[in-house]
């Protein structure tokens, strides 16, 4: 029973074979390159030419049974070469068996066929089989020269032999050889330069870590700031004009209004600075003051104070219905206006309009006549111009233009805004007052 196991069981060159016939799979046939269909159809024309041409390969060598199956022969063979790329070892075994059946045959394709087989094992195959191959070859190459000399004991048939194993077995093996080492060298530096941009990129991400990081604390260094000297500082203001309000002499005091005015502006200030403190802070931002309902407080303010002010607003629906970000920047930009010419032209009128042409674009247009002495100059004096330039980013943020400058004796700060054009502010705008103005002067 031994016996009969050992002999039923196949040896290692069989199951070498059943190995490499499994790796043809469905995978392996819808992977063939068209360049291997066109080689393998070359080479079967080649076999049949030297068929057809009767040119030996092997001399006295000539097996009559597999000189007449020599059509089957080239058939494996060119199907080995259509695995050369999908799978090498079943091409191998395909190829090996094609060319011993060609030597057999006294057919001169064997020497084309082991070309192509040892070709294609050291380029395709693995790098184990690779080495394998390479070796094989010097091997065979080393055999078929000490057979040739052994068998015909003549100079001239050796060195025919040995320029035969050159040519066959040993030429394309250093061929594949170099091929496959400028692959590897093309993987290694493309596997190279993937590397180094992605350590380009690591590096650029940790630059930007790190700069944010800087932001984050230069935000909340800022903050602390803000927190320990601005707002102790109005709230310092906020809490002695409460306290001169309270009193029983702020009552008869004829500057009562005038305590009023500063103990809300900072409280406003307050409130509007622990918004900011908060932004800087976790960088979210709660809703302040800057809608256009408080414009006409804003404007009532600076009356109180003593300025002769005119104020107009002929906005549909006061400008109600325009969208909050861009009744912030009206209100920012009017505040901020405000602020300019009470610092740079005191003692000076100022008349805001606020209008919406047809276009249902917002015209805010701010305008005091220039101080004495100031000779028309495009620049405050006494400024550093922040003022102007925190206007121009809010206008161009919110899509519009802004330009301020001396024209005809008076400064003009000119706002254009975009606003949205929709249904629902159509109506409300066909419901609402056609304008609404508020005006007064205090000398």
């Amino acid at each position: 029973m031994e016996e009969s196991a050992a002999v039923a069981a196949p040896g290692p060159p069989l199951a070498r074979l059943r190995k490499g016939y499994r790796g043809l799979d469905v995978r392996a046939l819808a992977n063939i390159k068209v360049e291997d269909m066109a080689l393998a159809g070359g080479y079967f024309a080649l076999f049949w030419l030297l068929a057809a041409t009767n040119i030996s390969a092997t001399g006295g060598i000539r097996v009559a049974a597999f000189a007449s199956a020599w059509l089957g022969i080239a058939v494996l063979g060119c199907a080995g070469v259509l695995f050369r790329r999908t799978a090498p070892s079943a091409m191998a075994w395909m190829c090996s068996l094609a060319v011993v059946g060609f030597v057999l045959a006294g057919h001169a394709g064997a020497f084309v066929l082991a070309f192509e087989l040892f070709f294609s094992l050291v380029l395709f195959a693995s790098a184990k089989a690779s080495r394998l191959a390479a070796r094989s070859a010097w091997v065979l190459a080393a055999l078929l020269v000490l057979a040739t000399f052994a068998l015909t004991l003549s100079v001239a048939g050796t060195l025919t032999a040995a320029v035969v194993a050159v040519v066959t077995l040993l030429t394309p093996v250093e061929w594949a050889g170099n091929l496959r080492k400028a692959n590897l060298l093309t993987e290694s530096e493309s596997a190279r330069a993937d590397a180094v941009h992605e350590a380009a990129e690591q590096r650029l991400l940790a630059e930007r870590n790190a700069h944010d990081l800087a932001l984050e604390q230069e935000r909340a260094h800022m903050a602390r700031e803000l927190h320990d000297v601005i707002s102790a500082r109005l709230s310092a203001i906020a809490l002695q004009s409460g306290a001169a309000l309270q009193s029983g002499a702020a009552v008869q005091d004829p500057h009562e209004s005038l305590l009023r005015h500063i103990r809300a502006e900072s409280v406003a200030g307050l409130e509007e600075l622990n918004n900011m403190i908060r932004l800087l802070h976790a960088g979210e931002l709660t809703e302040t003051m800057g809608k256009l309902s408080d414009l006409p407080n804003l404007v009532a303010h600076y009356q109180r104070a003593g300025t002769s002010l005119l104020f107009s607003n002929t906005v549909p629906d006061a400008g109600h219905h325009l969208p909050l970000p861009l009744q912030t920047v009206i209100y920012r930009v009017a505040a901020e206006a405000l602020v300019n010419a009470t610092k740079h032209a005191p003692g000076q009128g100022m008349d805001i309009s606020l209008t919406q042409s047809p276009a249902h674009t917002i015209l805010l247009r701010v305008t005091n006549p220039l101080p004495d002495g100031s000779g028309g100059s495009t620049v405050p004096r006494n400024g550093t111009g922040t003022g102007l330039a925190s206007m121009h980013f809010r206008a161009a943020h919110a899509g519009g233009t802004l330009t301020a400058g001396p024209s005809d004796g008076q400064w003009i700060v000119l706002l254009t805004l975009p606003t949205p054009h929709c249904t629902e502010a159509n109506s409300v705008t066909a419901a609402a007052p056609a304008a609404t103005s508020s005006q007064g002067a205090i000398s």
